[in-house]
């Protein structure tokens, strides 16, 4: 991502509706699967380190996380100094031994224009994770909503479930649960998308990405938060949703 976009998600990745969503739906799928006590724990592009607070609600024994942008190096150690930070590329072999961790949370990565090939980061997630261990992934989901934010966080692609499973399979992942997330987000997106177009039709000026990077007035943002937590506990009680703005999925490494 641009220098820009970093320091503008790390700025609100503790008060943004959807970055706490995000994070609680996560961590109430985790604790229906059960990760062991005291896990390990791995975050592979951990960016401004805002997905590494999920961590610290399962007490673990040790936490590390991947990024190859320093900005996002340098603000991850800032936010998340209980985890070791590691600069590579999820491209190529991960720094890790076999069979090492518990847990590995991929939270909007695979979709970036900086991955090569996402069979090849899932085969190393396996790889990695100790038999019996979880790995839960978000990726922006439905190419339909791509929008300007989209180009701007270098995203290379949005995930369909059934596509996003085949690849986890592929890779010798067992899907355990998967679901589209933020519902309600789908039909404010494509209005936004349509509103756009007609503005472009109408108008001479151009319609700002900055739109998309614009902050909420608290009282709009905490009511987002509650409704997206409202259908992230649905999600984590095993209701999938059909359909969304995200997909989150979690799988787990069985014994060969």
């Amino acid at each position: 991502m641009e220098a820009d976009t970093y320091h503008f998600v790390g700025g609100r990745h503790h008060t943004y509706w959807w970055q706490r969503a995000r994070r609680e739906l996560v961590a109430d799928l985790l604790r229906r699967f059960k990760p062991p006590p005291h896990c390990r724990w791995l975050d592979l592009g951990c960016g401004p380190g805002g997905s590494l607070i999920v961590s610290t609600r399962f007490e673990p024994a040790f936490v590390a996380a991947v990024d190859i942008s320093p900005i996002a190096i340098s603000q991850a150690s800032a936010n998340a100094p209980f985890a070791r930070i590691v600069c590579a590329d999820l491209s190529k072999s991960l720094p890790f031994a076999d069979d090492s961790f518990d847990v590995v949370s991929i939270l909007s990565v695979l979709y970036h224009a900086w991955i090569n090939n996402e069979h090849d980061v899932l085969t190393e997630v396996r790889r990695v994770l100790r038999p019996g261990g979880l790995a839960v992934f978000t990726e922006p989901a439905f190419p339909l909503l791509r929008r300007e934010m989209d180009r701007i966080g270098m995203a290379r692609k949005r995930y369909r479930l059934r596509e996003f499973a085949c690849l986890c399979r592929a890779a010798g992942l067992h899907v355990l649960f998967a679901s589209y997330f933020t519902s309600f987000g789908f039909p404010l997106i494509l209005a936004a998308k349509a509103a756009r177009r007609l503005h472009a039709l109408w108008s001479s000026e151009t319609v700002s990405a900055a739109m998309d990077m614009k902050p909420l007035k608290p009282t709009i943002n905490e009511l987002m938060y509650r409704i997206a937590r409202i259908e992230g506990r649905a999600i984590s009680w095993g209701v999938p949703i059909p359909f969304g703005t995200t997909l989150v999925c979690v799988v787990e490494k069985r014994s060969s």
